[in-house]
């Protein structure tokens, strides 16, 4: 079993995307607001990094997937409004790349924030970009996770400050060190 980290941190519900006034059982719903947004980041056993056929079913053995197999091809470094096939963003991972993901039926403000934080990325100084992308994953467990080869960081809330910890400490940390943005769509 790998190493757990534990991020804490309190934010005012405007930038946590955490909370609301009103109370709702739906699962796009975001949890009572604390004050406090806690995401978990774990180390996830390496599936390998071999390619299979474009437009292969492929099944991982950790949701989400952090390394496993995946297409000979990858995403391009943005930001997408719809779900991108999880076998090209494990080929970003491969790469080097966090890939930001949340569920398609999360709250609305959820999502914003994840938005802003992915856009305040800063620049991987060896690419001179961001070497992150941010699309929707209809099969995530929780609502939000940043992903990077080897590890996740998951929540039902977003820290900026936590994912941002999270993207300096493993951007750049995986078999192929590739600037280059994809081809896909």
């Amino acid at each position: 079993m790998g190493a757990m980290r534990h991020w804490a941190v309190v934010l005012p519900l405007f930038l946590a995307g955490c909370g609301g006034s009103g109370s709702t059982n739906t699962p796009s719903a975001p949890p009572v607001d604390t004050g406090t947004c806690t995401m978990v980041e774990s180390a996830v056993a390496n599936e390998g990094w071999i390619h299979v056929q474009e437009g292969s079913p492929v099944n991982y053995q950790h949701n989400p997937p952090a390394s496993g197999p995946h297409y000979p091809v990858w995403l391009r470094y943005q930001a997408y409004t719809t779900a991108q096939a999880r076998p090209y963003y494990v080929h970003n991972l491969e790469h080097g790349a966090i890939v930001l993901v949340h569920r398609p039926d999360a709250a609305p403000a959820l999502i914003a924030t994840l938005t802003d934080t992915f856009r305040a990325l800063p620049n991987d100084a060896q690419c001179g970009h961001p070497r992150a992308l941010l699309t929707p994953d209809p099969l995530l467990a929780r609502p939000v996770a940043a992903i990077a080869a080897n590890f996740v960081l998951e929540g039902d809330c977003v820290s900026p400050d936590a994912i941002r910890r999270f993207v300096l400490a493993h951007r750049n940390q995986a078999p192929e060190n590739i600037c280059d943005s994809g081809t896909r769509p």
